[in-house]
């Protein structure tokens, strides 16, 4: 049986002329290819035609950062579509690039869910080397899924006033400062890569603006910042 190519194309946008366009996953089998477009504009002079991924300027801009999660979104969309022609070959005899190109569109569409996404942002921190961030990811998506009933959501539906009312009720818990401040920033930065890789859409008001974020000091850091921090964290 023939193997399935796959990779990602910059496609410019002809409507514009500064040489931005968009990335595409292309697929191809038995000379059909399909091709599943992304959200991810960026710049002609960013892209890496050769090594099929996105020269990431060096330093910690915000352009930087943004496609440092392009690529890490990328790589990982590649391990789904490898992943999925591997489940195909042995169930099916002959597929086709639609196959694999639906197979992955309804596996995205999936990680629209809190958990969902939680879960594979913690297999890619796996793959780096990273296990504090996977229980962090992990810890923090399984509670407020716990307070939403134990149902899953859609973390475009996640509101300023859900966070409010999960803040409210880890107070009632009696949950630590630090631990409700620990779960609102995870979120909060689950939340932002779903945004930045085009699983969600971006919208002027963050869901989180209003719930407690800080960094929790310790009693030295806090008696040299003048009880700063403590005003500042007094509405919770």
């Amino acid at each position: 049986m023939a193997k399935p190519q796959y990779g990602y194309c910059f496609r410019p946008d002809l409507r514009r002329d500064d040489c931005s366009g968009t990335l595409s996953l292309w697929i191809e089998h038995y000379g059909d290819t399909r091709f599943v477009p992304t959200t991810y504009d960026v710049r002609y002079k960013e892209w890496d035609a050769v090594g099929g991924t996105l020269k990431a300027p060096s330093g910690s801009t915000g352009r930087a950062r943004r496609l440092a999660e392009y690529n890490r979104a990328m790589a990982r969309n590649l391990r789904l579509v490898e992943k999925i022609i591997g489940d195909l070959s042995p169930a099916t005899k002959r597929f086709t690039a639609d196959d694999v190109a639906n197979a992955f569109n309804r596996a995205v569409a999936g990680s629209r869910l809190l958990g969902v996404y939680s879960s594979i942002l913690a297999e890619d921190s796996v793959f780096c080397g990273h296990e504090r961030t996977v229980r962090a990811y992990l810890t923090a998506s399984r509670r407020f899924i716990a307070f939403n009933g134990g149902v899953d959501l859609d973390m475009g539906t996640i509101t300023a006033e859900m966070m409010l009312a999960f803040q409210k009720h880890l107070v009632g818990e009696k949950t630590l400062r630090s631990t409700i401040s620990f779960y609102m920033r995870t979120l909060r930065a689950v939340y932002n890569k779903a945004v930045a890789e085009g699983i969600i859409p971006a919208r002027p008001d963050s869901p989180f603006d209003e719930v407690y974020t800080e960094v929790e000091l310790s009693p030295k850091t806090e008696r040299a910042s003048g009880g700063r921090a403590k005003a500042a964290s007094s509405n919770v």
